[in-house]
């Protein structure tokens, strides 16, 4: 398994996404992301024109920040926006460990080797106060730090990884919230061959 699946798993089970968001969400995040990357922070998110806009996921690797997108109306996942963190401006963001969870705002500048570029806006929802400071910890490490902007390499198709998405689809490891009551498992149909297909799809 390499570093960029090992470290996806381990972002994901932290934001305690579900199965169902990543196996759709996943070809088109890494897309652009060598195996070699380290995901600092994958989480959801709600985008400036709010839950109307569908439901948003958030990665920050070491080299890029990507958004993917799903509709909740035909429930097709789009790139939302994929942009090299070197190319990414005016970069702020405030905790709030009431809301809970983190504004962020930053600036994409047309050809910046990015695909959406302009001024974003998302709000990071958290489940309680420590996550809350777990993700400001990860932006302040990743955009405070002297040198943090990473250099550019030549981009290689992302291999596929069968025991990235065999942990991936684990039932029971990640859980959902039910729609009128407590949080309960979800297991994604087709299991890990669902998952390959669509991964092979996003290396070729």
């Amino acid at each position: 398994m390499n570093r960029f699946s090992r470290t996806m798993l381990a972002s994901s089970a932290e934001a305690g996404l579900t199965q169902t968001a990543l196996s759709r969400h996943v070809p088109l995040l890494c897309r652009n992301v060598r195996p070699g990357e380290r995901v600092s922070l994958l989480t959801g998110c709600v985008g400036s024109d709010g839950l109307a806009g569908g439901d948003c996921i958030l990665m920050l690797t070491s080299e890029r920040l990507v958004v993917t997108r799903q509709s909740r109306m035909l429930g097709r996942v789009r790139p939302c926006l994929d942009a090299p963190i070197r190319g990414v401006e005016h970069f702020r963001w405030s905790a709030d460990p009431k809301g809970p969870g983190v504004d962020l705002g930053f600036t994409v500048p047309e050809g910046a080797g990015a695909a959406g570029p302009g001024r974003w806006h998302f709000w990071l929802p958290a489940e309680h106060a420590k996550r809350v400071w777990r993700i400001d910890a990860v932006l302040a490490r990743e955009f405070r730090r002297p040198g943090a902007v990473a250099e550019a390499r030549p981009m290689q198709p992302m291999d596929f990884d069968p025991a990235f998405a065999a942990a991936l689809l684990t039932p029971g490891d990640l859980r959902e919230p039910g729609p009128r009551g407590p949080a309960r498992p979800r297991t994604v149909r087709g299991g890990v061959h669902a998952f390959t297909g669509a991964v092979r799809r996003c290396s070729t």
